[in-house]
């Protein structure tokens, strides 16, 4: 059994000693220069206002030509200084229409000797939140800062932006740390089963290592050696690395693994559709349908409006470019009566606004909006339902299996602990010290893997 374990463990590590050194310097990578997004007062500082005085047709009449028969959203935003609407469904690409004279608005062609596309896939806007809004063109500005904004081609607005030097960072950082290359990372399916069965590989050849490593401490305790290891050269440093950093690694692996779980052992935070549609108590086609011109008129220097509901009751949204407002649209009463169309036979123990430095939510990764509503089930899970107090949408819902997770990943991989995190001289030293740790423990592993090699 000893020979099988030290087997296994050899095979495993040749296979993934690379990739276990790519993911301990890839991540200090990321303490520093995250993968580029753009934040939504971002988003809307790139959106021209709206010129409601333009607007000719119906909310309704608008809809009735959306393609599909299930609209999970609509917005009215300019394009090509026109208003326009545009539908989105749960599975497919946005449709948008001109709110001037309810033509259909068509692929949008650019062309500048600055402006690249279109096409549906490149490194910056390979996850599938931008699956709704392909293919893409790429805007370069020419700035010293290197700065290129990625407009979808559907509606014209501008979803990711970067530089130069996110992207000479993020492909040493983010894109190796994900195993996140164009090609493998726009199969979702594929990218996920890959990622996952490789950390957990990696799972198992760290504990085979952690067991073969202390059964072999132990025996030379017992022939009365003083000595930490018995084995010599290269061996002799894994070993010893094994022993100090092997927890600090497999806590790494582990949770690592847990990034690529969505849903195999712990739930989703993301509401199903029907609670969503429930706790709006109409849809979007009826919201639109109660909408008139008139309504729309009213927001001043809006860069979007959007349509909401919560508990049967109309929220129009208007959003400008600088828009920063928490106030909260939804009342607690409106909440209540939401909460018993989409959690029916299910008591509320508490509603409460989100504090500011909640552990389950605001963490290194992200966090909710300003002013977000947490309803709290008496179900057997405990379930937490965020709520945005603006417009009424679900934000997430996290039970008592996603508030374990939340330990498990955001804690363990990234020491995310209430009061140490945001200690930052004190948290980045640390965590560049275990991630150096495990640094040269891979190096060592790729050396025997060489060495090993070489005698085949």
């Amino acid at each position: 059994m000893t020979r099988l374990l030290v087997a296994v463990h050899r095979w495993l590590g040749i296979f993934l000693c690379l990739f276990f050194a790519m993911w301990f310097a890839s991540g200090m990578v990321m303490m520093y220069v995250p993968f580029p997004s753009l934040s939504e007062l971002e988003r809307l500082s790139y959106l021209d206002p709206v010129d409601t005085t333009q607007i000719r047709i119906e909310p309704r009449e608008t809809v009735s030509n959306c393609p599909s028969d299930y609209l999970s959203g609509l917005r009215l935003i300019s394009i090509d200084s026109r208003p326009a609407f545009v539908c989105h469904y749960d599975s497919a690409p946005v449709t948008a229409v001109f709110a001037d004279d309810g033509s259909e608005v068509s692929s949008l062609a650019l062309a500048s000797d600055n402006i690249h596309g279109p096409f549906f896939y490149d490194q910056w806007v390979v996850h599938q939140r931008f699956d709704p809004y392909r293919p893409f063109y790429r805007y370069d500005l020419g700035d010293s800062a290197g700065t290129q904004l990625y407009l979808s081609s559907l509606t014209g607005e501008v979803l990711q932006r970067t530089t130069t030097r996110q992207r000479t960072w993020n492909y040493l950082g983010a894109v190796i740390h994900w195993i996140y290359p164009t090609f493998l990372r726009k199969d979702w399916a594929l990218w996920d089963q890959t990622v996952w069965w490789l950390s957990l590989a990696g799972i198992i050849g760290v504990l085979i290592g952690l067991y073969l490593g202390v059964s072999a401490f132990a025996r030379l305790r017992r022939t009365g050696s003083r000595g930490i290891s018995q084995y010599r050269a290269w061996l002799r440093w894994h070993h010893i690395l094994g022993l100090f950093t092997g927890i600090v690694v497999l806590s790494w692996i582990f949770s690592g693994w847990l990034s690529m779980d969505h849903g195999r052992l712990f739930s989703v935070p993301d509401p199903t559709s029907d609670q969503v549609v429930a706790l709006r108590g109409k849809s979007v086609r009826e919201i639109a349908s109660e909408t008139s011109i008139a309504d729309l008129i009213r927001p001043a220097s809006a860069v979007e409006i959007s349509f909401h509901a919560v508990a049967g009751n109309k929220i129009l949204l208007s959003k400008t470019k600088n828009d920063d407002s928490s106030v909260a649209s939804v009342t607690e009463l409106e909440l209540r009566e939401a909460i018993a169309l989409a959690w029916p036979g299910t008591e509320i123990a508490n509603i409460y606004f989100v504090p500011e430095q909640d552990i389950y939510t605001n963490l290194r990764e992200g966090n909710l909006p300003s002013g977000t509503y947490r309803i709290v089930l008496s179900d057997t899970s405990d379930t937490w339902i965020h709520v945005n107090s603006q417009n009424g949408e679900i934000v997430s819902v996290i039970d008592r299996s996603r508030r374990v997770y939340r330990w498990l990943y955001n804690g363990l991989h990234s020491l995310d602990f209430p009061g140490f995190v945001n200690q930052r001289p004190l948290w980045i030293s640390t965590m560049t010290l275990l991630l150096l740790c495990g640094l040269a423990f891979s190096v060592t592993g790729i050396a025997l893997a060489i060495k090993h090699l070489r005698r085949i």
